[in-house]
């Protein structure tokens, strides 16, 4: 059962590095109990309405909205408004990231269970490092062409783009904030598994650093995942982040620019699941941006701090003076805060897509 289980979750997943095999299955075994994990059985399809699953599994209201609810908060599911209607249906999420994070930033889960947990997500990022490293050459088309741009760059203090035709400015107390009602903050939970993991970050010590909004603001709240906080508050967790050195990224949802933001997380590379999976060579790196960094070269003084706090490492030192690579630049103005003398900084540009094929580190 709990194989077959794992099989739906995957093929619901669509993604081809993450695998029904032990590691999943310890994962689901130590969130779900047998009857959460035979329910997972009817997700047949990965999004189901109330009444699909009422006449699948014969549940009376108050039994199915229990089961439902106990398997929402432990991040296996998740309910979403189904357009033009007040009726929600019932999405199957995918190991990674979803029930990654929503499993691990619980509030009130044990932290030996955490601890148990992380590891095996650490297990998987390993097991598809492998994967990808095996079949590098088949996947690369794939990675390319077939799997969607999961997040925006926002520079740091300027403006974003959401949706593409539109400019936002991130300075005046954001209006992707200001346009929020809802509201949630988290912990990352990329920084807490990697500290689960003995691992702890060396660029932010702050671990509550992920916003969210609208319905999965909501959804993580109700399902102690994340804590209501005012647009106020918000906007200082942005401006921390800034102080830190972090790439703020936002998300939409169903991974499509023209929809609804629905998240901004504030990233590093030591940490984040999207930067380490393009390290660890799972994952290509692949994102939007409308900035690119430019270097007054009269203010560098070749000190290297740029190099060392690019999170994408699109900077290195030539002759003395810092000089960045146009392919690799994602615009997120780390560089642009973090310089000592303030020899960069940001250029406005075309909506650029960065593509960043994953590190061979196996042959």
């Amino acid at each position: 059962m709990w194989y077959k289980a794992a099989k739906i979750i995957v093929r619901a997943s669509g993604n081809p590095l993450f695998q029904a095999n032990e590691t999943l299955v310890n994962i689901l075994k130590s969130l779900l109990n047998e009857d959460q994990g035979k329910f997972i059985l009817n997700f047949r399809k990965p999004r189901l309405s109330f009444q699909d699953l009422k006449e699948k599994t014969g549940m009376e209201d108050d039994e199915l909205m229990n089961m439902l609810n106990s398997l929402m908060d432990n991040g296996i599911i998740m309910d979403w408004p189904i357009e033009n209607s007040d009726m929600m249906e019932y999405r199957l999420l995918p190991p990674v990231a979803d029930t990654f994070e929503y499993s691990l930033v619980r509030f009130d889960r044990p932290l030996e269970q955490k601890k148990y947990l992380a590891n095996l997500y650490e297990k998987m990022f390993e097991e598809a490092t492998e994967v990808t490293q095996s079949n590098y050459e088949g996947l690369m088309p794939i990675f390319k062409d077939k799997m969607p741009v999961f997040a925006r760059i926002i520079p740091i203090e300027k403006e974003i783009t959401v949706p593409q035709e539109k400019i936002l400015p991130l300075h005046e107390a954001s209006k992707i904030i200001d346009q929020q009602d809802i509201i949630s903050l988290s912990e990352c939970p990329c920084k807490l598994q990697k500290d689960l993991i003995g691992e702890p970050c060396q660029i932010s010590t702050d671990i509550n650093r992920c916003i969210h909004f609208g319905n999965i603001g909501r959804y993580f709240i109700d399902h102690n995942l994340g804590k209501q906080i005012s647009r106020e508050e918000a906007k200082q967790v942005l401006k921390e982040a800034e102080a830190d050195g972090l790439v703020h990224k936002t998300f939409h949802d169903d991974f499509e620019l023209d929809q609804n933001e629905n998240a901004i997380c504030n990233c590093c590379k030591d940490c984040c699941i999207l930067f380490q999976s393009y390290y660890r060579g799972v994952f290509a790196f692949h994102t939007l941006t409308s900035y690119i960094t430019e270097l007054n070269e009269e203010k560098c003084k070749g000190c290297g701090t740029c190099v060392e706090k690019c999170p994408i490492e699109a900077l290195s030192l030539i002759n003395g003076k810092s000089q960045h690579d146009e392919k690799k630049c994602i615009g997120c103005g780390v560089c642009t805060t973090q310089c000592p003398e303030g020899a960069r900084s940001l250029k406005r540009t075309e909506l650029r897509e960065i593509y960043i094929p994953p590190p061979r580190i196996r042959q």
